[in-house]
């Protein structure tokens, strides 16, 4: 499964250097428009997850010298669409959210989590019930399984 994922990321990163559109241009802000709009992929609880990003934003508007603006999106599969319509400068996208991002809108990478060891990795899980009979990736042929939204990557792919 794991391979598969690194093979599918390749593939997806190949296929966006291979378009000929340019990418559309940014949206244009008033001069004197000093907030920057940052979008946020929805999460369980959307009070503690403004809370947690309170500093990230914070720390943002003393490097760059704007307000910063933190918005929680409506859905997680509808974070480009929602990204353009929006005018937001930036947002927090997932590994394959920011990959169509990138094929469709052009957007870079700024800045990516790491942990406390200086790593950034990412990791995803599929749990079962004890009493499933499951044990391997083989024993979950023809199972039925839940995903979550279809835009996430861990989640869905």
């Amino acid at each position: 499964m794991k391979n598969i994922l690194i093979v599918f990321s390749i593939c997806l990163s190949f296929l966006a250097g291979c378009t000929s559109k340019e990418p559309p241009p940014p949206p244009e802000k008033p001069a004197d428009s000093k907030v920057l709009v940052i979008g946020l992929i929805p999460e369980q609880n959307i009070f503690r997850q403004m809370e947690r990003y309170k500093p990230v934003a914070e720390y943002i508007r003393k490097k760059a010298g704007y307000k910063i603006e933190l918005v929680v999106l409506p859905r997680y599969g509808n974070i480009i669409d929602t990204f353009v319509s929006k005018n937001m400068d930036g947002a927090f996208f997932g590994s394959f959210t920011y990959t169509l991002a990138h094929a469709k809108l052009g957007v870079e990478v700024l800045a990516r989590p790491e942990n406390l060891e200086g790593i950034s990795s990412y990791h995803g899980l599929i749990f079962v019930r004890k009493d499933s009979g499951i044990r391997t990736a083989k024993d979950m042929k023809g199972k039925r399984f839940a995903f979550v939204d279809k835009a996430t990557t861990a989640g869905y792919l």
